[in-house]
């Protein structure tokens, strides 16, 4: 259920010219013993040696799901014991760190690299960051520059970064109060019911005609996005406010019964 294997145009394949190898986990999040038992280092050159394992924290596609610090570290020690590298997508790691009151530091101990989003829940106009050792970022800026993805004069979107990392992590307490109190609103609403927990921003919602909701819901201003033919995503980030929440319920409620 990664993001990077199901909405990134198959880079993996294309671009990094890896194979993947997919495990399972309940809403997106990895097993160690999965993840022990999928490494392959067999000296048989019939297999394709496992160089890199990848989480997701939290999960897209499992509803804002947080890794537990420990089942990171289990895999941490599962990874470097075996001689590999562990990468963090880390586009919603504020909000794991908010929802649970760990620290982004100690998620980020436990790995070798991690990515973060600028964007989404902490506001700021555009931009990721890659973190990790001196020598990693080192080829890092050197593949970013072949794909076409460096740029100049890029002072003022790197200072709105900077604001959102000063004044808008621990407001993301209210986009997850905001996803809970959306949630607790429909729930029992005939036509709604919601197929994973909700513990941070992310809210899916499975109805009997995704299209049909993000279209009524569109013409009361309510943008949403539908993920499946029966399935809907709502996010809460820092421009939906209390009143923009009310018009999202009202809003829900209006396009179920129509």
């Amino acid at each position: 259920d990664a993001h990077p294997y199901h909405y990134e145009s198959g880079n993996l394949a294309m671009v990094a010219g890896v194979m993947t190898r997919l495990l399972g986990g309940e809403c997106g999040v990895l097993r160690p013993m999965d993840v022990a038992n999928a490494i392959v280092q067999s000296p048989d050159h019939h297999f394709s040696h496992t160089t890199l394992v990848a989480l997701e924290n939290t999960t897209n596609r499992g509803g804002g799901a947080v890794y537990p610090i420990e089942t990171v570290a289990e895999i941490g020690r599962i990874v470097h014991d075996q001689g590999l590298r562990l990468h963090c997508d880390g586009a919603r790691i504020f909000n794991a760190s908010v929802a649970t009151g760990i620290p982004i530091a100690q998620y980020a101990r436990h790995v070798d690299t991690l990515c973060f989003c600028f964007s989404k829940g902490l506001g700021a106009p555009v931009g990721s960051i890659l973190c990790g050792d001196t020598v990693t970022i080192d080829h890092a800026h050197r593949y970013r520059k072949m794909l076409g993805g460096g740029m100049r004069q890029a002072g003022v979107l790197a200072a709105a970064a900077h604001y959102a990392l000063d004044h808008h992590i621990d407001r993301l307490a209210d986009d997850h109060s905001r996803a809970r109190r959306f949630r607790e609103a429909l729930e029992g609403t005939p036509g709604i019911s919601f197929p994973f927990p909700s513990p941070t921003n992310i809210v899916y919602l499975d109805v009997e005609n995704a299209d049909d909701v993000v279209t009524t819901c569109r013409e009361q201003s309510v943008l949403v996005s539908a993920t499946a033919p029966g399935r809907i995503r709502v996010v809460f980030h820092l421009d939906v406010d209390d009143a923009g929440l009310e018009r999202a319920i009202a809003a829900y409620r209006q396009a179920v019964s129509a």
